[in-house]
């Protein structure tokens, strides 16, 4: 018989590359067959990202996946999952808290037996998962295997929070239904009944400040996701209104290590925004090359000074700012200190309050060097309607030699040829 070994390994290769290609566990399965051939088709399954929640199936997976010598430094992002269950001690808080839930879709009140069964069975199992995942935040288990799972991979390069991952629901419970009510419950009327944990944006954010500090990693990238499902919109103020000294060092030594920094807010809690804790903690990435800040719901009505604060970044080449107020004066000393560094400038759908977009625009023009320029949306404090900026002629004005986009000799020689 012809031996596998006949065959080079750059043959093999592209051979295990095509199966990883296709069903992803063939190429587990061919890990199997050999030494030569887990050797060879390893790579295959190399793990660029692992997302990780407080139950014991994800904590599990993660704690494997650092302690194997091969996938563990393939890991280049760690994505928490910050969805969390909430604690609700009877059903008709339960019920409550499904028709919150399904306020655009409606709540419909149990009308059988079955459908009675399915509610009370999620209510039950609902409970059940929010203790499961309680017990494993207050015994320190999920910080711990955070943290040591972290020093075990070197490369991580990027963390992400976010809830737009699906909760591991399956292996957390203690026992499974016994086959009669397994059978008498329709899956339907169970899922219909089950409320989906919520995101749960600050307490993420405060977990993985805490297992950064804690473990010194050097992580590039910060990223929190805004949510797919609009069952959240991002960090808001409640999280640095309460926070302790203890908690906002360690976010400053979380943030020591980021150049790419990207926060999904909202505005509620004003007076947390206004405590200037995010300028604090943001003032810790020395290094920071690119922020982006972007709100999910309305409009993030915050002074910039309370975000940015005074801090010169001696890096940044990058802002972008979607959905955000900013007062002229306060923007503009923004980008006077970093006149040296900003290449790029993004914002969309931004008002400009006390002030106007035409002088915003002669300020950037006269402070910086733009390479890449994008502005879409721009309002006026007083306005009800975007203003109109032509994306070329704002970008012959910014990065060339053209007039500005806003001024009146050039509205009116496009007004002039509108005619012609």
């Amino acid at each position: 018989m012809v031996s596998q070994y006949w065959f080079p390994p750059e043959i093999w290769t592209m051979v295990f590359q095509m199966i990883s290609e296709g069903y992803h566990y063939d190429i587990m399965d061919v890990r199997l067959t050999c030494k030569t051939f887990e050797k060879l088709a390893t790579p295959f399954l190399l793990l660029p990202r692992i997302i990780c929640a407080p139950s014991s199936s994800s904590l599990a997976t993660l704690t494997a996946v650092s302690r194997h010598p091969v996938l563990s430094r393939s890991v280049r992002e760690i994505v928490c999952n910050c969805s969390r269950f909430q604690c609700i001690k009877t059903l008709p808080e339960y019920k409550e808290a499904l028709r919150r839930a399904y306020r655009f879709s409606g709540f419909d009140e149990p009308r059988s037996e079955e459908e009675d069964l399915g509610l009370n069975t999620a209510f039950s199992d609902y409970s059940q998962y929010y203790n499961n995942q309680a017990a494993m935040e207050s015994s320190g288990e999920v910080i711990a295997c955070l943290c040591s799972a972290l020093m075990r991979m070197p490369n991580i390069e990027r963390i992400t929070i976010s809830p737009n991952f699906e909760y591991e629901l399956d292996d957390e419970l203690d026992e499974e239904l016994d086959d009669e009510r397994n059978n008498e419950l329709d899956s339907y009327h169970y899922r219909k009944w089950f409320l989906d944990p919520n995101p749960a944006y600050n307490e993420a954010f405060l977990l993985m400040a805490r297992v950064l500090s804690l473990t010194g990693a050097n992580i590039r990238e910060l990223e929190i996701e805004s949510d797919d499902a609009d069952r959240g919109h991002g960090v808001d103020g409640a999280l640095f209104r309460g926070m302790s000294q203890l908690s906002l060092s360690h976010c400053c030594d979380a943030f020591r290590g980021f150049r790419n920094i990207t926060v999904t807010a909202n505005e509620t809690d004003i007076n947390g925004w206004r405590t200037g804790n995010l300028a604090k903690i943001l003032s810790g990435a020395t290094d920071l090359e690119r922020l982006c800040i972007h709100c999910s719901d309305g409009m993030f009505h915050i002074s910039t000074r309370y975000i940015l604060g005074t801090t010169v970044w001696s890096r940044l080449t990058s802002l972008d700012f979607s959905s955000t107020t900013f007062d002229q004066g306060d923007f503009l000393d923004v980008l006077r200190r970093h006149s040296g560094t900003l290449k790029d400038i993004y914002l969309n759908c931004v008002h400009l309050a006390n002030g106007s977009w035409k002088v915003l625009l002669e300020g950037m023009k006269s402070f910086l060097s733009l390479q890449h320029v994008s502005i879409e949306d721009p309002f006026e404090e007083d306005g009800h309607e975007a203003i109109y900026l032509h994306g070329h002629a704002l970008r012959n004005y910014l990065l060339g030699d053209g007039p500005n986009p806003l001024s009146i000799e050039y509205l009116l020689n496009l007004q002039e040829e509108s005619v012609l």
